[in-house]
């Protein structure tokens, strides 16, 4: 493994240090893929001021070289390296924070450890649901080397109006098994290649105005938390449907809705899907 850049300390608003920490890129050919039907999603918490943050993101796309849609990526701009410059600065203007990813980023206290970090199926790992980008790899291994039948099935129907822009979203949920216990369903929105400044310590120079930002959280379509699942036993399908007008400024074309199943008490995600807003 080779060692990256240096730990960068910079203290922002409210005298809260955070830390830019240094990435090690996995070797794509210690990986085994076992087979199966389970998903995990991988939430990179990131800022476009983080100059580490765009080497941890590309170890973490080129893995989807090797898991294919079995891994699910959401990049949540939160914390203090995704603080904007006023309108009339040079760049760092655009806003890409949203109030679900800074709702889970407090609630997680994910950026207060540092950037980039971020979370595995949100599965603790020695009592912690943090983990730095060098240990994504290990526990995505370890979820979806996990070969018995995930315990649900999801299926997502999104339809689009051009016009309205409004989008119409079902999700089916059918429970393979009988899951104890109190579930809840998520349903967020990803748009996928915005181009905007990053800063990059691998770039020179560092400040990149047309960075491609990969797999951005936009909004959720119903709350950070989401809404429980009443019946969840062996053969049950839970139907959900929601609807959400879209930003102007968003690519429909580019965007993705992913959904998940996860007990409300471990937080840990069941069971995870993705499927294009337009297809």
């Amino acid at each position: 493994m080779k060692a990256l850049k240096l730990i960068c300390l910079p203290l922002f608003a409210l005298l809260t240090f955070q830390s830019c920490d240094e990435v090690e890129a996995p070797y794509k050919e210690d990986i085994i893929v076992v087979g199966g039907d389970r998903k995990v999603l991988v939430e990179d918490y990131t800022g476009h001021k983080c100059g580490n943050c765009p080497r941890a993101a590309k170890a973490l796309h080129d893995l989807k070289d090797v898991y294919g849609d079995r891994l699910i990526i959401m990049t949540v701009h939160a914390g203090g390296f995704a603080t904007v410059f006023p309108p009339s600065a040079p760049y760092y203007t655009y806003d890409f924070r949203t109030p679900e990813g800074t709702e889970l980023d407090t609630d997680f206290g994910i950026s207060a450890i540092g950037n980039p970090n971020g979370m595995v199926n949100r599965r603790q790992v020695n009592g912690n649901y943090v983990l730095s980008s060098t240990s994504w790899l290990g526990e995505i291994s370890n979820v979806l080397g996990d070969a018995s039948p995930a315990p649900v099935k999801i299926e997502i129907e999104n339809t689009f109006d051009v016009a309205s822009r409004t989008l119409q979203t079902e999700i089916n949920s059918e429970f393979v098994n009988f899951l104890g216990g109190a579930h809840k369903l998520c349903v967020f929105l990803v748009e996928d290649s915005i181009i905007n400044w990053q800063k990059d310590y691998d770039a020179s120079p560092e400040d990149i105005p047309d960075y491609v930002h990969r797999d951005v959280l936009r909004t959720s379509m119903n709350g950070t938390y989401g809404d429980a699942i009443a019946n969840t036993s062996a053969g049950t399908i839970d139907t959900k449907n929601y609807s959400k007008t879209l930003d102007a400024t968003w690519n429909e074309n580019n965007m993705k809705v992913i959904s998940f199943v996860y007990n409300e008490v471990t937080k840990e995600i069941i069971q995870v899907e993705e499927h294009e807003v337009i297809h």
